[in-house]
Order: structure tokens, then sequence, then C-alpha cells
């Protein structure tokens, strides 16, 4: 029964690209979710809005808007406020673009440092 076993691993093949193929306007979707509001039409709107690909995007965009409105609110404390929300802004910005290139490249995003913190959609 062993040589059996073994006989099955041997002959099994192993598909090394398991990521399903991204179709129609999923990279479309997937990079308006970096613009400000524009995640919504990625959310509601798009018929590719149940895969994991726009999803992952779309998520990213949710916590970078969220993070601009907070850093909006520091931005009245006087002076170290301004200090951290054009901080800020500009690692906002920076992971914008960082999610707009990987989404051109139909790849997955992870925001570094909070982006497997929030998991807004699942």
């Amino acid at each position: 029964m062993e040589n059996n076993e073994f006989e099955n691993i041997e002959n099994a093949t192993v598909d090394v690209n398991t990521q399903p193929e991204i179709v129609g306007n999923a990279v479309l979707y997937s990079v308006l979710a970096y613009f400000g509001i524009l995640w919504l039409i990625g959310l509601l709107a798009a018929p590719e809005k149940d895969t994991a690909f726009v999803k992952n995007h779309v998520n990213n965009g949710i916590v970078l808007a969220i993070c601009g409105v907070v850093a909006g609110v520091i931005n009245v404390i006087p002076l170290l406020g301004t200090i951290i929300s054009v901080v800020a802004t500009l690692a906002i910005s920076v992971f914008s673009i960082m999610g707009i290139v990987k989404a051109c490249q139909k790849s997955y995003f992870v925001i570094p440092l909070i982006g497997d913190k929030f998991q807004i959609i699942k």
C-alpha cells in the first residue's frame, strides 16, 4: 500500500501559477481605487468587484482614504499637527503610487506598515 501512495505522489501534477486570471476592467477599477473616493466604483459598480484582485486594491484605497481624513483632522493642531499631516500626506501619496504601479503590473499589493493590520473588505 505504501508503494501505491508514492506512485500517486510521483504522478501528481502541481500547478505553480495558482493565481486566477485577471480579466475585464479589473486593472482599471484597481487603479481607480487609489484616487480618493473613486474606490467606490470598484466596490459597488464594477462587474469584477467580487474578484480577490479588485478587493485587494479597493481595500488599500479605503485604508488610504481613511488615513487621509485622519491626516486632515490632525492638521488642525497648530504646529506639530501640521508637520505630522504633511508627513502622512507624503506617505499616502507614495503608497498610492506604489499601489497604482502594482495594479498595472497585475500584482497584489499590501500597504507597508499598515496594510496587514486593516482588512476592511473580506
